[in-house]
C-alpha cells in the first residue's frame, strides 16, 4: 500500500501550483483586498490584519514571502484572494494566494526531490519536493511547519 497526503491545492504564482497538507489549514476564506488592514512598518510580506470570527489574524502573501513577486503585481486585476487559515503552534496566520483548486491525494512515493540549484533561500526551507501528475500538472509540495518557519525568516531580513 502506498502511503498518501491529502492536500489542498492553490495557485502560488499563476504558472506554479502547490499543495499544501489539508490536515493543516483549519480554512479557507474568501478575502477581498478592502477586508486587509495594512499594519505600518511591517515586512513587506506581511499584508497586514483582518477580522476572522471575532479575532484578529495577520495575513502573509505568501508568494512573496517565498520569493516571488507580490500578489498585486502578480494579479494586477484580481480585486479578492483567499487566505489559507494555518494554525502551526497555537498560533493562527493566514497565508493569502490568488486562486484555490481541489483537495487532491498525493502519493508519497512519486514525490520527487527538489533540485537545490534554483530555489530560494524561504522555498527551499518548506519544499519537500516535486509532484508531477498524471495529467502532467506539477506541484510543489510544502511542508507548512517549514513554510511558517520560512515566512518567519525571510520577515526578519
Amino acid at each position: 500500500m502506498t502511503d498518501t497526503l491529502l492536500c489542498l491545492s492553490f495557485h502560488l504564482a499563476p504558472d506554479t501550483l502547490a499543495l499544501i497538507p489539508a490536515r493543516d489549514c483549519l480554512e479557507v476564506m474568501p478575502l477581498a483586498r478592502d477586508q486587509v488592514v495594512p499594519i505600518p512598518e511591517m515586512p513587506p510580506a506581511v499584508m497586514g490584519v483582518t477580522n476572522w470570527r471575532g479575532e484578529v489574524l495577520w495575513l502573509v502573501d505568501l508568494a512573496y514571502g517565498l520569493g516571488f513577486a507580490p500578489l498585486p503585481e502578480l494579479y494586477p486585476l484580481q480585486s479578492s484572494y483567499y487566505a489559507l487559515i494555518l494554525m502551526p503552534r497555537d498560533q493562527r496566520l493566514g497565508v493569502v494566494v490568488a486562486q484555490v483548486g481541489q483537495i487532491l491525494t498525493c502519493p508519497l512515493n512519486e514525490v520527487q526531490s527538489p533540485p537545490g540549484t534554483t530555489l530560494t533561500a524561504a522555498l527551499a526551507q518548506c519544499l519537500r519536493g516535486y509532484w508531477l501528475t498524471n495529467d502532467n500538472r506539477t506541484f510543489l509540495v510544502l511542508d507548512t511547519q517549514g513554510l511558517v518557519g520560512a515566512l518567519a525568516t525571510s520577515q526578519k531580513r
